[in-house]
C-alpha cells in the first residue's frame, strides 16, 4: 500500500452540511483544506442529505447568502413568516409573526438534498480544497507542531499533516472517539419519526409546533403540496408509528393536528432517529476543534440543531481569520479557547431552551400542565417573553459572528 504525505492548513473530517459549508468558508478565506468523508461526496450518496427538510433560521440564511451559496438554494426554499405554537387538547396558543419583529421571514425550509448539491458544487470549484472520499480514518494524533492523520482512500494510505484538525463528523464522531473526548448524555427515551405529507391545501408561509401528550409534532411546509413532519415521541409510541400502514399514520397525524391541518392525501416513507441530549466535556484542544453535532446534539423540538451548528461555523471561521491576520497560529490552544468561550453561552441557551420545552410539554403531572398553559399564555401576551422566543428561533441570541450579520465571505479575510 502506497504512502503519501500531504500538508494543509486545516483538515476537516465530515463533509455534511456543517463540514462542507465550513470547508467552503475557510477556503474563501485563503486557507488550504483537506476535506475527509467516509462516503462518496455527493448529495445523492451521502446519508446526511436524505429526504428530510431542514429548518433554517434567518441568521443561517444570512450566513449562506454571505458565502454566496443562498442564490443557488433559494428557488427550492420555502419562506416561513409565521409559526403557530399550540398544545393538543388544551387552551392557549400563540402565533409568532415575522412582521412583529420587522423581518420578512422567521426562517426557511429546504430539502437536505438541495443543501448537499449546492455545497458540494461550490466545494468542487475551490482549488484550495482537496477532497478525500470515500476515506477511512485509520489514526489521528496531535503534537505541538501539527495534527497528523492516516487515511485509507481508494486503496492508498495517505498521511496528512495540518495546523488544525476539525471534527465535523456528527453525533457519533470518530474524531471525538479517537481522542477520547468524553460526553455528557441524557437519553430522552424518545425517537423522531420523520415523513413527508401531501395535503389538500396549506399556507406555505406558516409552520406549526404542536405539543401532544408524550411529545411534539413540527410541521414545516416544503412546497405548495405538503409538509415535512417530525414526530418527537416516546420510543414505544415511535414503535407504533413505524408499524402503522399509511392510512393509519395519516389518521394519527390528522388527530394530533385537528383543524390546523387540511386533508392528508399522501404520506412518504417514514424514517426514525433516536433522540438524546449530548454535549462534549471539551470542544477544543491544542490543534483540535469539534463543531456541530460532534460537539452538541440537541432535541429537534424547535428545529434549532442545524442553526446552532451553523453559528459554530460562522464563529470558528471568524476566530481563525482573525488569528491568521494577527500572526497567531490557528491551532494554538489560546486561540481555540477563545472560540470555545464565545460559543458556550449560545450552546447553553439552546440546550436550556430545547430541553426545557421537552420537559415542560411532555410532563403529564397536573401542576406542570398548569404551568404549560401559563407558559403559552405568557408567550402570547407578554411581548418581552415573545421577543426572547423569537430571538432564539431566528438565531439572534448572544454575540453574532460577522457571517451571521451579513458580512460577505470574501471580506472576512480582507
Amino acid at each position: 500500500m502506497n504512502s503519501e504525505l500531504q500538508q494543509f492548513d486545516i483538515a476537516i473530517v465530515g463533509a455534511g452540511a456543517v463540514g462542507g459549508s465550513l470547508a467552503y468558508a475557510l477556503a474563501k478565506a485563503d486557507f488550504s483544506i483537506a476535506l475527509i468523508e467516509k462516503t462518496a461526496v455527493s448529495a445523492t450518496e451521502q446519508p446526511a442529505f436524505d429526504e428530510r427538510h431542514l429548518g433554517f433560521s434567518r441568521s443561517t440564511q444570512v450566513a449562506l447568502q454571505g458565502l454566496g451559496l443562498w442564490s443557488a438554494m433559494e428557488s427550492d426554499a420555502v419562506t416561513i413568516s409565521r409559526i403557530h405554537v399550540s398544545s393538543k387538547g388544551r387552551f392557549g396558543s400563540v402565533m409568532m409573526d415575522a412582521k412583529d419583529e420587522g423581518f420578512e421571514a422567521l426562517g426557511y425550509v429546504l430539502p437536505a438534498r438541495t443543501i448537499g448539491r449546492v455545497i458540494h458544487q461550490a466545494i468542487a470549484e475551490m482549488e484550495n480544497i482537496e477532497i478525500f472520499a470515500p476515506a477511512s480514518l485509520l489514526n489521528a494524533s496531535i503534537n505541538e507542531e501539527a495534527a497528523t492523520l492516516q487515511l485509507e482512500c481508494n486503496g492508498q494510505q495517505i498521511d496528512i499533516k495540518a495546523d488544525l484538525l476539525i471534527g465535523a463528523d456528527g453525533a457519533e464522531s470518530q474524531v471525538r472517539e479517537q481522542f477520547g473526548i468524553n460526553t455528557t448524555r441524557w437519553e430522552y427515551a424518545q425517537s423522531a419519526v420523520i415523513a413527508n405529507l401531501d395535503v389538500e391545501s396549506l399556507d406555505t408561509s406558516l409552520a406549526h409546533e404542536r405539543f401532544i401528550e408524550d411529545g411534539a409534532l413540527a410541521l414545516l411546509p416544503r412546497n405548495d403540496k405538503g409538509y415535512g413532519v417530525v414526530c418527537s415521541v416516546a420510543d414505544m409510541e415511535a414503535d407504533r408509528l413505524m408499524a402503522m400502514d399509511n392510512e393509519q399514520f395519516k389518521d394519527y397525524i390528522a388527530d394530533c393536528m385537528g383543524s390546523h391541518l387540511s386533508e392528508i392525501q399522501d404520506v412518504g416513507q417514514r424514517y426514525r432517529f433516536p433522540l438524546a441530549l449530548v454535549r462534549v466535556r471539551e470542544s477544543v484542544r491544542q490543534r483540535l476543534v469539534l463543531i456541530g453535532n460532534a460537539a452538541h446534539y440537541i432535541h429537534p423540538v424547535a428545529a434549532q440543531g442545524f442553526n446552532l451548528s451553523m453559528r459554530d461555523v460562522a464563529a470558528l471561521v471568524e476566530t481563525l481569520v482573525m488569528a491568521k491576520q494577527s500572526g497567531k497560529q490557528i491551532g494554538d490552544l489560546e486561540v481555540l479557547q477563545g472560540y470555545s468561550q464565545w460559543r458556550q453561552q449560545d450552546e447553553r441557551v439552546m440546550v436550556a431552551f430545547t430541553d426545557g420545552l421537552v420537559r415542560l410539554f411532555t410532563n403529564p403531572l397536573l401542576p406542570v400542565a398548569f404551568l404549560r398553559q401559563k407558559g403559552l399564555l405568557a408567550l402570547r401576551y407578554i411581548p418581552s417573553i415573545r421577543n426572547l422566543f423569537t430571538r432564539a428561533v431566528t438565531g439572534r441570541l448572544g454575540k453574532q459572528a460577522a457571517l451571521m450579520r451579513g458580512v460577505p465571505g470574501n471580506r472576512l479575510s480582507s
